[in-house]
């Protein structure tokens, strides 16, 4: 027995039997162990970097920063542009990534490139974020989409955003793309909305109706000439340092009050908010604005002021100062400024209102109704309220020394002017200029806000508060009938609307949900299936297009000079990520979704490896 066990065999079996033993009492000593320990440490350092350059890329994208620099090597001077910067400064506290920075595993596979920087502001921004929207759209499965045009860079973009109903039923507006077209048109036959009624014969089409509102009611020749004139005096001041010094030093020493001292405001073209603040704006300048003419065309008040911006001025620009000095010294001008200035400012309430996301169908409709009724009350008494105007232009006029001047003269044949016969000044501009502009502007609301008025009163009787109003009696019956297919059971509305009208009936007035938001949040949609569908709808339907506005609003910060050049996809992934600001992202899942589009040399993931 003692001589067996010298034997060659037998001292190999004691040696498996022992490391058999070892495996079993002490896996980690394992060879397969160990390489996949291993493997799992430099496993979790490599994601640990790559979390690193996604939270830098999120941090950058969210605060609409700038990635890129001069000079994008890591240790060349100049500046590394904000992303190596954010990265060098993660490594002075992270020991890790510091080490990574300085001497990495493989010098092709660093994670600092531009090209992994777009990657993951894809993955961030159309990977995670995107398909999180979409995913709510999905689940909402009715939805609104809505576009509007941008010029950035001599490129058109079209913001495309989509208006849904959550699961919490809260309204939502929320930015899906911004996409480069070479051709954007709203026509009924070409266009959006043709290849949208194609497919979609149900959708409702809204365009900027407030907004082609005023467009068409200031197509009106007199009101035409007047804000050209009014537009080149702010270009005029606004693009040139020196003069809008000059300027704002006639404004501080003359204006008594600070409530005067407003800069000048470029008109916007598409948002009347911010082109009645501009109307504003002129008014309260207008005598500065004349005073600063005159230093510059005719060399007046030039000891009330500093040498430097009362001389040295070229002869073009005293002769485009004189100008637009006898435009503004112009009875006319003032008094068609003043009637624009009046007549529009009832639209200043309501477009604030309209810039809500939450606003829906209803409540839009009561708006623009009661803006209807204000405009249709001042066409009764427009007398009166012309008489007031005109009597504001002279106390104006008399501020810049300009006397009421004589009316137009009329001509037998006359085609590009009013010709109303008047017999003073005060019933020529009345009745050729104040009449004729009011009903622009109610003939425009009546045109552009039909379709609203139209799909409204179809589920007017859905809201509480009208359908159990003894004297309002509304038929739903074509809005039944119109979404007929999308609705559980339609054949059982009646009964549902008579147990949702009872379910109120016993309430108070101010219990009773007033707009389509409030009452599908009070609508139980295991009772009510059918009245809790046509109310998703009315939340659905468009309004106004104000939150692709506000993307556009987003592009002016994010697609800056410095930026121009930026590819589509990339500037849709950052606006994107800036617009949703406080949508959560989580980290890891962009490592995760990072490794499995863009696979590289360093090891992210393991099937061995929970």
């Amino acid at each position: 027995m003692v001589i067996g066990r010298t034997k060659a065999y037998h001292l190999a079996a004691v040696k498996n039997a022992e490391l058999f033993l070892q495996s079993v009492e002490k896996p980690q000593t394992q060879i397969s162990v160990l390489m996949d320990s291993k493997k799992e440490v430099s496993i979790k350092e490599n994601r640990h970097i790559l979390k690193s350059v996604a939270e830098s890329v999120l941090y950058c994208g969210r605060q609409c920063i700038a990635l890129r620099g001069t000079s994008e090597k890591q240790h060349s001077t100049g500046n590394p542009g904000n992303f190596l910067a954010l990265m060098k400064l993660l490594a002075n506290h992270d020991e890790k990534l510091k080490q990574h920075m300085e001497r990495p595993k493989l010098r092709n596979a660093t994670y600092l490139s531009t090209q992994t920087q777009n990657q993951m502001i894809d993955v961030i921004g159309k990977r995670m974020i995107q398909a999180q929207i979409v995913d709510e759209v999905k689940n909402a499965q009715i939805y609104t989409v809505m576009a509007d045009e941008v010029t950035s860079h001599n490129v058109e973009l079209m913001p495309l955003c989509v208006r849904f109903v959550d699961k919490d039923l809260n309204i939502m507006e929320e930015l899906l793309e911004i996409c480069s077209l070479p051709r954007i048109t709203g026509s009924k036959n070409v266009g959006v909305q043709a290849l949208i009624k194609k497919d979609a014969p149900k959708a409702v089409y809204n365009g900027h109706c407030l907004n082609l509102v005023i467009a068409c009611s200031c197509a009106l020749l007199v009101v035409h000439n007047m804000i050209d004139k009014m537009m080149s005096t702010i270009i005029f001041f606004t693009y040139s340092p020196k003069r809008e010094h000059l300027l704002v030093e006639v404004v501080n020493k003359d204006a008594h009050s600070t409530g005067q001292r407003k800069p000048l405001t470029d008109i916007c073209r598409t948002r009347w908010a911010e082109r009645h603040d501009a109307y504003s704006h002129f008014y309260c300048g207008f005598v500065f604005i004349v005073k600063a003419l005159e230093v510059i065309a005719i060399g007046l008040h030039t000891e009330d002021y500093s040498q430097g911006v009362t001389t040295g001025w070229r002869g073009q620009y005293k002769a485009e100062a004189y100008s637009l000095l006898s435009g503004l010294q112009n009875f006319s001008f003032i008094l068609i400024f003043l009637t624009i200035f009046q007549v529009l400012s009832h639209l200043t309430g309501i477009t604030v209102k309209l810039q809500r996301t939450s606003v829906d169908i209803i409540e839009t409709f009561s708006m623009v109704d009661e803006v209807k009724n204000i405009y249709k009350e001042q066409r009764e008494t427009i007398e009166d309220d012309f008489n007031q105007i005109y009597e504001q232009a002279i106390r104006m006029a008399a501020q810049v020394n300009v006397q009421p001047t004589s009316q137009p003269r009329a001509a037998g044949r006359q085609t590009h002017r009013e010709n109303v016969p008047a017999e003073t000044v005060k019933d020529y501009y009345h009745r050729n200029m104040a009449i004729p502009f009011l009903d622009h502007v109610i003939l425009e609301f009546e045109s552009r806000f039909s379709p609203l008025s139209v799909t409204a009163s179809r589920l007017l009787g859905l809201i509480p508060s009208i359908q159990c109003n003894s004297d309002v009696t509304v038929d739903i019956s074509e809005a039944v009938l119109l979404y007929q297919d999308d609705l559980p059971s339609p054949e059982l509305i009646d009964q549902e609307l008579k147990c949702w009208k009872l379910k109120w009936q016993n309430k108070s007035s101010e219990q009773r949900p007033t707009s389509c938001a409030e009452a599908i949040n009070k609508c139980d949609v295991l009772i009510y299936p059918n009245v809790f569908k046509l109310l998703k709808i009315a939340c659905t339907l468009p309004v106004t297009s104000c939150e692709c506005e506000r993307s556009a609003s987003t592009l002016r910060r994010l697609n800056t000079f410095m930026r121009s050049s930026m590819g589509e996809d990339r500037l849709s992934s950052l606006t994107l990520i800036h617009t949703h600001y406080d949508m959560e992202v989580n980290l890891d899942e962009a490592v995760n979704i990072f490794s499995k589009l863009y696979p590289s040399r360093l090891e992210l993931t393991s099937v061995l490896i929970s």
